[in-house]
């Protein structure tokens, strides 16, 4: 597996990059950036879309290793991104599952799944189907922990006696038990409250404590949770 974080602060003021990851990143994605209509959520797609291409480029099906790699926008040449996928022939689009999940028309064996929050992207790869989220830190207040958390969870969270560190933890569930969603695709077809994100054992379990699938996390910068999570 495969997983790849950018700032987007590096691209959002830099006209001349923005313009080279832009010729880069395809069709169908430079319409779907153009549809954004605030500049930040512009800059987020573009950072998305380049992350997917680069991660389709350089994928390596023996990868089996999961490492965090930062991305430099500006230390990327993105005309050999372009030029790759001309001569290939093979652009990278997306079509959707039946429940709304994307991938890759024409690299049916890459799965990947994306995410941003605040000045990050992250963009995660693998053989097997995968689900990441990213989460900037901030205030959860009980009815929405009460949304997503089941009563388990809320013991954890109530045993937490410093207000900053409920916090922390309030946010790495929602990473986890979102990238467990994004990872079966089921979006709000299915309640974050029907399943137990353990943290301990990285393991997502149903109501009955069976296991649905793994994960692993990462604390970014002091302030973003990152979880991936795979069966």
């Amino acid at each position: 597996m495969k997983l790849y974080i950018m700032d987007v602060k590096e691209v959002e003021k830099n006209g001349i990059l923005e313009e080279r990851m832009f010729a880069s990143i395809g069709k169908q994605r430079q319409e779907k950036m153009e549809k954004c209509r605030h500049d930040k959520d512009k800059i987020r797609s573009l950072c998305a879309g380049a992350l997917l291409c680069l991660g389709v480029m350089e994928w390596e099906e023996e990868e089996s290793a999961l490492f965090l790699q930062k991305i430099e926008a500006g230390k990327v040449n993105w005309e050999m991104l372009s030029e790759f996928f001309k001569k290939t022939g093979k652009e990278v689009s997306c079509d959707y599952g039946k429940n709304g999940k994307p991938f890759l028309v024409n690299y049916p064996d890459i799965h990947f799944n994306l995410s941003h929050s605040g000045d990050y992207v992250v963009g995660a790869f693998d053989r097997q189907p995968v689900g990441v989220d990213i989460q900037e830190h901030r205030k959860i207040g009980d009815s929405m922990a009460r949304h997503f958390l089941n009563d388990r969870e809320l013991d954890m969270a109530a045993l937490q006696a410093d207000e900053r560190e409920r916090e922390k933890l309030l946010c790495r569930l929602w990473a986890v038990k979102e990238s467990y969603i994004k990872l079966t695709g089921e979006g709000m077809k299915k309640s974050m409250k029907e399943v137990f994100a353990d943290l301990e054992n990285k393991k997502v379990e149903d109501e009955k404590g069976e296991i649905l699938a793994g994960f692993w996390d990462k604390i970014w910068m002091e302030r973003y949770y990152i979880s991936v999570c795979g069966f």
